[in-house]
């Protein structure tokens, strides 16, 4: 975003569309800032999003790289980067893309194109068969967006512009290889709605007012503009704090937040004192909000350092805990989600790596497994679900415990990309050996932070060992990984290990800290008189697959170890595993539900969930065939 001041305008590009996208208070406010109508919000660097820009770089010049080998140097027009601030500058690179645009290129990259109130660079154009321009993005992500899609339409409405002939389709080449292709007339539309509401925005700025116009302020509808808020980033956070609005509560929805102003209530102070529930809102679910809001307020009064104060208000949810067993582990992994390897045979690209698998047993003694590359993770897999097994059978009432879905969805995904121990992760999470204590948490105690992450719960458990490590947050252990990483493929192992050392002990005191915050739920539940003791066995039975695929995969193994083609054992086990790994996502998913509250996934788009009702007649709800419905 530009503002010329001396015409009273802003000059904003593709990208302004994904921010205003994003939030609209946010972008408001940074115009606000801009005109000096209030000071810029200082947004704390995210090393995962700086890494994620250089990645994003890297994977824009393979790109080109590879555009250069397939039509010849002199087929591809590269356009010189320039900032949208040098007139002169950006002028130039404009008249030079029209020039590439009517040329005989095949390829212009970084074309830019600037209007009064527009200004860009797309990466790429390439001319079809028939002669016509098509918009392409390189994108790191794995699959299209509708932010990422917008900037396309964006560059194909600036063809049309200058009537330069483009094609009907535009394409985001991801960061895994693929090639999104998708149809203009199915993005244009969105784009003109998306172009309109920038519009309106500006607008409401009053640019020509300068300094001298009202900056947007917290909770302002704007009448019928209605600029909405994410609540989540930066600028938001700094106003929800400033005003005390209620999504200061934790687990605060949307929904909940409108119906509450509704009825009058906009502070976390209000909700405290606030009495009745508003219209529409089921009443248990208040009181939930108000204690949670009184707790934190309380929480507020605390001396620095203290403890944040709970309450145990559903105690025998912890009945739901399996009895403690001598076999039980805990159990987390470490994952970056940022590595990468070309996947063998398809030419695509595999994106994620959990790095390190680590569980203490009941003893608080530690084991880790190292993965480096997606070969030696599927060997960790293997290992771990091995000793799992051997485990079972030594103590067959263990279990494996976690703190929220992390650990359990990236075993599935996991067995899934290197089509081994599918059936084994199956059987583990449908038999209920993993437990996973963040629903639990949330079902039977209350604590005075706006966050239930186990970082937050720690204190109140881990006394005087509450972790003091330099790792601190899960970003700076992945930005460390990648450090000792980028060392050990240098041959400076020597300089890597202490930053290996260092990350196996945050990955073991959290494996430390999921085993007390077991304990701490048992001692709760003891003090109010209440048990663990085993969940109830599911009488569903899933459809298991077919053991011949184990098979096959097995035998394609050892023909890919003798040097044949292991291809048609695969080819046939993936055929005959194709009905069991449709049904498996269903069958993972509703296995988990049963363990979790219902407030956990009333709001999957997959899942009815039905509030008391009344009808104001006894009838029944079908009718007839024929009936007027």
């Amino acid at each position: 975003m530009r503002i010329i001041h001396t015409e009273g305008r802003v000059v904003w590009s593709a990208s302004d569309l994904k921010a205003a996208a994003e939030c609209e208070f946010a972008w408001c406010r940074a115009i606000d800032a801009k005109l000096g109508r209030v000071d810029p919000v200082d947004d704390p660097e995210d090393p995962m999003l700086a890494r994620a820009a250089r990645l994003g770089d890297v994977h824009e010049e393979r790109v080109l790289t590879a555009y250069k080998a397939e039509l010849g140097d002199q087929a591809v027009r590269v356009i010189e980067r320039t900032s949208s601030a040098d007139d002169e500058a950006l002028q130039a690179a404009v008249d030079e893309t029209l020039a590439a645009l009517r040329s005989d290129a095949q390829l212009v990259f970084q074309a830019a194109f600037a209007t009064a109130e527009f200004v860009g660079f797309a990466d790429f154009l390439r001319r079809d068969a028939d002669g016509r321009w098509r918009v392409q993005d390189s994108k790191l992500a794995r699959s299209a967006r509708t932010t990422a899609l917008m900037q396309l339409a964006a560059y194909v409405d600036q063809l049309d512009l200058l009537g330069i002939p483009r094609s009907d389709e535009v394409d985001l080449l991801l960061g895994d290889g693929t090639t999104s292709t998708h149809a203009v007339d199915d993005v244009l539309p969105l784009f003109h709605v998306r172009r309109a509401r920038l519009r309106a925005l500006i607008a409401d700025r009053r640019v020509a007012d300068g300094a001298e116009g009202e900056p947007l302020a917290w909770g302002d509808d704007r009448g019928d503009l209605e600029v909405r808020a994410c609540g989540r980033c930066a600028t938001c956070e700094e106003q929800v704090i400033a005003a005390r609005d209620l999504l200061m509560v934790a687990r605060m929805r949307p929904v909940q937040r409108t119906r509450l102003r509704d009825a009058g209530v906009e502070t976390i102070d209000q909700l405290a004192a606030a009495s009745d529930a508003p219209a529409g809102m089921n009443p248990e679910t208040f009181a939930n909000l108000r204690a949670q809001a009184r707790l934190q307020i309380a929480a507020s009064e605390t001396p620095e350092g203290a403890p944040p104060p709970v309450e145990v208000h559903q105690p025998q949810a912890i009945h739901t805990l399996p009895k403690p067993n001598a076999g039980d582990i805990f159990f987390d992994f470490e994952g970056d989600p940022l590595y990468t390897e070309d996947a063998v045979g398809d030419g695509e690209r595999a994106w994620g790596l959990d790095y390190l698998f680590g569980w203490v047993n009941d003893r608080e003694e530690y084991t880790a497994i190292w993965a480096h590359s997606f070969a030696e993770e599927r060997r960790a897999l293997l290992d771990f679900l091995a000793f799992v097994s051997d485990r079972r059978r030594t103590y067959p009432g263990m279990h494996i415990y976690h703190y929220a879905p992390y650990e359990t969805s990236h075993l599935s995904a996991m067995a899934a990309r290197h089509g081994v121990g599918e059936e084994e992760v199956d059987a583990l999470l449908r038999e209920g050996v993993f437990v996973d204590l963040y629903p639990i948490v949330l079902r039977s105690v209350r604590i005075g932070e706006r966050s239930y992450s186990i970082k937050k719960l720690e204190p109140l458990y881990m006394g005087d060992e509450v972790r003091t490590s330099d790792v601190q947050k899960g970003d700076v252990s992945i930005e460390r990984y990648v450090a000792a990483r980028s060392l050990r493929e240098s041959g400076q192992d020597a300089e890597a290990q202490p930053i290996l050392d260092d990350l196996a002990d945050y990955n073991r005191y959290d494996c430390v800290s999921t085993r007390r915050l077991r304990n701490w739920l048992i001692a709760l539940a003891r003090e109010a008189g209440v048990n663990p003791a085993p969940p109830e066995e599911s009488d569903a039975q899933p459809y298991e697959p077919p053991p011949l695929a184990g098979e096959l995969y097995a035998a394609a193994e050892r023909a890919e170890a003798e040097g044949r083609d292991g291809g048609l054992y695969r080819f046939a086990a993936a055929a005959i595993s194709y009905y069991p790994r449709e049904a498996k996502t269903y069958w993972q998913g509703h296995f988990l539900r049963l363990r979790e509250p219902v407030s956990m996934w009333a709001n999957a788009k997959d899942v009815v969930h039905i509030d008391p009702a009344l009808t104001t007649a006894r009838r029944d709800w079908s009718v007839d065939e024929g009936r007027e419905r």
